[in-house]
């Protein structure tokens, strides 16, 4: 289908000013609009008119994440032949989009452009707070992980790293587009699922990652830092993961590799008595919350959140 990248996520939050005081104010997001029950926004280096757009809802979750195509009359055709409708979307800086339920009942977007803003990569004096950079990841939970993965090759995305359960069963996969890390992680859960997880902000410097653990510690949102910082075994980053006002969470990000050549590229497997330092390189413990909290996603047909299962 020509899907160029991961372009942005909606979220949704259930008080947007307090929101824009979580994520402008304390982490550094730089606002490009406030339009009635949303709230745009980006990172230093995206010129791009949005990357993370936070929604005005009753309680939080994903709204949708969002991918740019080559052709998204093309993109359209192949979804139908898969049996996927999508509906027309409208959304503020892009031109004409459209919007589905992934198979496993992902909400996702598809566009092809975007209006661009203001340049302010080398304009330092307005880099604040965390100084987020770029979106670079999301984190999916899934019922079936072989159907979505199969979808997501057919969009051009291959495996970098896998994990195995105690029983040696696929349980994450890691896979990339532009040749990262990953671009997005999509577990396995019996449960609560379709789920979102965390997306990723990229960050240029491990003091940011520290940055963000002293700016939230002293704004006394200490319940609001869940993990980290630390390194991971998969994809080797150094990380925190962070919860908003609303239990959402975002993750920042730094030092993973760059994948230069696909057809050389061997999979990484991680077994299950790797999960420890898989997971956080240094063998620290992994909070119970992040290994069985995460949040609902909208129904595109309806907007209301999936009945988990």
């Amino acid at each position: 289908m020509d899907v160029l990248r991961l372009s942005h996520v909606c979220v949704r939050v259930t008080d947007i000013e307090k929101a824009s005081y979580f994520y402008e104010d304390l982490l550094g997001f730089k606002e490009s609009d406030k339009k009635g029950d949303y709230l745009y926004l980006r990172g230093n280096e995206e010129l791009q008119h949005h990357s993370l757009i936070l929604k005005k809802a009753g309680s939080p979750g994903l709204a949708y994440i969002a991918y740019r195509v080559k052709d998204l009359d093309k993109a359209k055709e192949e979804l139908e032949s898969l049996g996927i409708h999508a509906l027309k979307f409208k959304e503020e800086g892009v031109e004409d989009a459209v919007i589905f339920n992934d198979p496993e009942g992902i909400p996702t977007l598809y566009y092809t452009n975007m209006e661009y803003v203001d340049d302010i990569r080398m304009k330092f004096y307005m880099h604040k707070g965390v100084s987020p950079v770029r979106l670079a990841h999301v984190n999916l939970m899934v019922k079936n992980l072989e159907n979505e993965i199969e979808f997501y090759k057919r969009l051009g995305f291959y495996e970098t790293e896998q994990f195995l359960d105690k029983d040696g069963k696929l349980s994450v996969i890691w896979m990339t587009r532009i040749g990262q890390s990953h671009d997005i992680a999509i577990a396995r859960s019996s449960s609560k699922v379709p789920g979102f997880h965390h997306e990723t902000y990229y960050v240029h410097d491990v003091r940011d990652i520290i940055r963000a653990a002293d700016i939230l510690a002293s704004a006394e949102l200490w319940d609001s830092i869940e993990r980290g910082p630390g390194r991971h075994g998969v994809t080797q980053g150094l990380y925190i993961y962070l919860r908003d006002l609303d239990k959402n969470r975002i993750e920042f990000f730094t030092a993973d590799y760059i994948v230069l050549d696909q057809d050389k590229w061997n999979v990484k497997t991680w077994t299950y008595d790797q999960l420890r330092f898989r997971s956080d390189f240094w063998g620290r413990p992994i909070p119970e919350s992040w290994l069985k909290e995460w949040v609902p996603v909208e129904d595109v047909a309806t907007g209301k959140l999936r009945g988990w299962s």
